[in-house]
């Protein structure tokens, strides 16, 4: 009995763990799903809807380029240094840094240096016939920005793996999203040209990184003197190369082809059909963003816990608090995605006058994504565990199903072949990773709560859009219906609320707000 209770007590441990990085990565989730729509609502209404999808397949082109030039870094970061810390050779931390730094500073000063000139040869590409000046402009103006970016979201994922969340969720969440928010609503007001709605969207990267490197400076271990770094000594240079890139390097090309996964659509979109249908596209996938947000703040909360769990050999605690991270992701993304999925047309009529034709899609991927909320933060297990080799893999089938399908679906079925094969690739990244973790980690991510939740989730959200959608409902209906969907799932919740785990984070709040000792992170 001893040993059970000793056990349940550590697992409360790591859940308030979760719970006290999670927390602050909710409400980074929450602003950054604000700030997100804000942004297409301002470009979408405030701008023709050629701009505008020229804006997002520049950006999105930007993105992927910046992926390429992190060379996974923010990955290895968040593995490596957790795992140094855990192993007392915090003095390796800062030099680890800069192992890390020095070629995505080279590649992304290259890449944006190639991205500018090359600009006008590939915009009539990007962009199709309709707008290649306009691409142009915003791409040159964009490349600039390449290196700022790229050390932007290396010293946030520092930040991570020095075991803070608040960088991640003041700064980027909440200050550079709500910037560029801001910068876009002044740049639409000022009756800005391309150019300067370019800048205005990639600006609030450089406030960013001078913000996120004097907090890092803040973070970083002493790089001299006596600690528990020196237990051990330090590593020679030639060590923390291998040490570091041996895991990083397989993700360099990973973190490619997952960025490529988020974005290429948008991009293969604006080429093969045109701006205004990447336009479209890009608001129809805000509302699916909303819901994974929060997913991805509670992959960003976990990743460094799981690294040092499985540092030390605590495979079971991983796995335990693996299944209560998706028992919590379910519980707050399957009704966000039911009800956009209900009320879709409603929803895209934000964006401006015709852009409810993208209801569908929305719909699609909001399916989808119930599948892929269900699966868990996989591909985090996978990557803290090691096998950064098999998340590679995963990645690249499913860049090749995606991309093939968007190429032989965009020209004959528009934004809705394109959400199709998001679809498909969605399901493919996450299940390949599942059976994965099974087989390699006997790790499995839904448990009996989590089946509940979801049911719960299906009778108060899913029931109610399906009838609206069959009886024809009018809003007001269909809104009372909603409405009573949620208080009977909040009741639900309330209810179970100790089997749930709720209660980790009201104590991870309470010791925050009295300034009380806290769990580590």
């Amino acid at each position: 009995m001893t040993s059970v209770a000793t056990e349940r007590a550590l697992h409360r441990v790591q859940l308030e763990k979760l719970a006290r990085r999670g927390t602050a990565s909710v409400v980074g989730a929450g602003a950054s799903a604000v700030f997100g729509v804000l942004l297409v609502v301002v470009v979408t209404n405030g701008f023709s809807a050629t701009v505008a999808g020229t804006l997002f397949a520049a950006t999105a082109t930007f993105l992927i380029l910046e992926s390429v030039a992190l060379l996974g870094t923010d990955t290895g970061l968040v593995k490596v240094l957790p795992t140094q810390l855990a192993s007392d050779r915090a003095v390796d931390a800062r030099r680890t840094l800069a192992v890390a730094a020095v070629p995505v500073v080279a590649l992304a000063a290259s890449g944006g240096l190639a991205l500018h000139l090359l600009a006008p040869t590939l915009a009539p590409v990007l962009s199709s016939p309709e707008a290649p000046s306009t691409m142009t402009d915003m791409l040159q103006a964009l490349a600039l920005l390449l290196p700022v970016a790229a050390l932007h979201d290396l010293a946030l994922a520092a930040t991570r793996g020095l075991g803070s969340m608040r960088p991640t969720v003041l700064v980027d969440n909440v200050g550079r999203l709500g910037l560029q928010a801001a910068s876009v609503l002044v740049a639409w007001a000022a009756g800005a040209g391309p150019v300067v709605l370019a800048l205005a969207w990639g600006l609030p990267y450089a406030v960013g990184l001078v913000v996120t490197a004097a907090w890092l400076h803040r973070l970083l271990p002493p790089a001299t003197g006596r600690g528990p770094g020196r237990a051990s000594g330090a590593r020679t240079w030639s060590v923390l190369v291998h040490e570091f890139w041996s895991y990083t390097g397989p993700r360099a090309v990973a973190r490619v082809t997952q960025t490529a996964l988020k974005r290429s659509d948008i991009v293969l979109v604006a080429a093969l059909a045109s701006p205004a249908d990447a336009a479209l596209y890009t608001g129809a996938t805000r509302f699916v963003v909303l819901g994974q947000l929060f997913v991805q703040s509670v992959q960003q909360a976990l990743s460094p816990q799981l690294s040092r769990l499985f540092a030390r050999g605590e495979d079971r605690a991983a796995g335990s608090i693996f299944q209560a991270a998706t028992m919590w992701s379910v519980l707050t993304a399957w009704p966000i995605y039911l009800v956009t999925a209900a009320w879709a047309p409603v929803l895209m009529g934000i964006f401006g006058e015709g852009y409810d034709v993208a209801a569908d899609v929305v719909v699609i991927l909001s399916l989808t994504m119930l599948v892929a909320t269900a699966c868990g933060p996989v591909d985090s297990v996978l990557l803290m565990a090691g096998h950064s080799w098999l998340s590679l893999a995963n990645s690249t089938v499913t860049l090749v199903i995606n991309v093939g399908l968007n190429l032989l679906l965009i020209p004959t079925h528009g934004i809705r072949g394109a959400a199709v094969a998001w679809a498909v690739g969605i399901v493919v990244r996450n299940l390949l990773p599942l059976l994965q973790v099974r087989r390699h980690l006997s790790m499995w991510p839904l448990s009996t709560t989590t089946w509940q939740v979801a049911g719960a989730a299906l009778a108060c959200f899913g029931a109610a859009g399906l009838l609206a959608y069959v009886l024809d409902l009018a809003v007001l209906a269909e809104l009372t219906l909603t409405a009573t969907g949620l208080v009977a799932y909040g009741a639900a919740v309330w209810m179970r609320r100790d089997v749930l785990g709720l209660d980790v984070f009201v104590r991870a709040a309470r010791r925050r707000h009295a300034g009380g000792p806290t769990p580590d992170s």
